[in-house]
C-alpha cells in the first residue's frame, strides 16, 4: 500500500464500515472518528488529511488482508506529525515501513526505514515512532513465537 492507496482506502465504505479509525493529537493523544455516517467521516478525514496535523490510525487491518496470526494497524503520518509518546507494547511488534521514510527511536537508538524495510521491537522494549517525514507503516503485533519467527525469516 502506498500513499494514494492509503487514502482511497481511508475514505472508503469498507474503511468506514469495517475499521476502528482515530487520530493522534498534538498531544500524542488518540481519539477514535466517530460519525453518523460515511459522508461525514469523508469530510472529517478529507480535512485532517488536507491539514496535515494529526497522525491517523487504522486497526483492524489483519481482516483486510486476512491474516488470522497477528493484529495489525496502520499509520499514516505527515511531516512532523503527532505520536504516542515513548511506551512498551506487551507484544513483540514488527514495523514495516510502506511508503516514505519512518524513523523510529529504540531504548536511545535512532532507526531509519525506507519502504519495504522492518524493525523487530521484542516486547516490553522502549520505543517511540519520530515523525520527521511522513510516512505510512504497519505495526504486526505478534504474541506467538512460531508466528514471530515466520515473519522473521520469510514473510
Amino acid at each position: 500500500m502506498n500513499f494514494q492507496q492509503f487514502e482511497e482506502f481511508l475514505l472508503s465504505d469498507k474503511c468506514y464500515d469495517e475499521h476502528d479509525v482515530s487520530i493522534i493529537d498534538t498531544n500524542g493523544l488518540q481519539h477514535y472518528v466517530e460519525a453518523a455516517e460515511h459522508f461525514e467521516y469523508q469530510i472529517k478525514m478529507t480535512r485532517y488529511l488536507a491539514e496535515q496535523k494529526v497522525t491517523v490510525k487504522i486497526e483492524q487491518m489483519e481482516n483486510h488482508w486476512k491474516f488470522n496470526d497477528r493484529t495489525m494497524h496502520l499509520f499514516y503520518n505527515p511531516k512532523n506529525g503527532p505520536t504516542f509518546s515513548e511506551h512498551t507494547d506487551p507484544i513483540n511488534v514488527i514495523i514495516e515501513c510502506k511508503d516514505g521514510i519512518k524513523h523510529i527511536e529504540v531504548e536511545g537508538w535512532e532507526i531509519d526505514l525506507l519502504p519495504n524495510e522492518r524493525l523487530y521491537i521484542p516486547a516490553d522494549t522502549f520505543h517511540k515512532a519520530l515523525n520527521y517525514e511522513k510516512a505510512l507503516v504497519i505495526s504486526h503485533g505478534i504474541s506467538d513465537t512460531e508466528t514471530l519467527e515466520r515473519l522473521r525469516k520469510n514473510d
